[in-house]
């Protein structure tokens, strides 16, 4: 009796952890066409997002910027699952001594139509981060929210790469 037990005790401890993962994977499954090399052409440079899966719960990103023979780093960010709710996660590349800025925390708020709208109402620019799958290889982001009193918009429409 004691051994039937155990074994279903056992049971019901790995079915948890197979759950709890498959949960972790589905909380960033309709993200998942984001991993890969996006391009943005400007006037005079090149800006890259870079997007890698890791692990089964938080994809990554490296943003930067090529002009001519020059890189820049431009953030890091992560689309991380916390309590499971989706979080866009900005990392601020500190740039001089005595930069003190943190990483901010925005909370998917909408998902339609392949539009996914993080939002942190008390960061103070921007307000709101959206990536919206246009197709298979463009992707159009943007940061909105109230600047200086004023709503402000910044756009970035990506091509894939790779």
């Amino acid at each position: 009796m004691k051994k039937q037990f155990f074994i279903s005790v056992i049971a019901v401890i790995i079915f948890s952890i197979q759950f709890s993962f498959a949960q972790s994977d589905d909380c960033l499954s309709k993200l998942s066409w984001l991993s890969g090399t996006w391009k943005m052409q400007d006037k005079e440079s090149t800006i890259v997002e870079e997007w890698t899966n890791s692990g089964t719960s938080s994809l990554k990103c490296k943003s930067y910027e090529v002009k001519g023979t020059e890189t820049t780093m431009l953030e890091n960010a992560t689309m991380s699952c916390i309590g499971g709710k989706q979080v866009f996660t900005y990392y601020p590349i500190l740039k001089e001594v005595g930069d003190n800025r943190q990483p901010v925390n925005f909370v998917l708020v909408s998902q339609d139509n392949n539009t996914f709208v993080f939002e942190n109402k008390a960061h103070d620019f921007p307000q709101r981060v959206v990536y919206q799958k246009v197709n298979e290889n463009e992707c159009h982001a943007w940061i909105e929210g109230e600047e200086n009193g004023k709503m402000n918009k910044v756009d970035f429409n990506y091509t894939k790469v790779k």
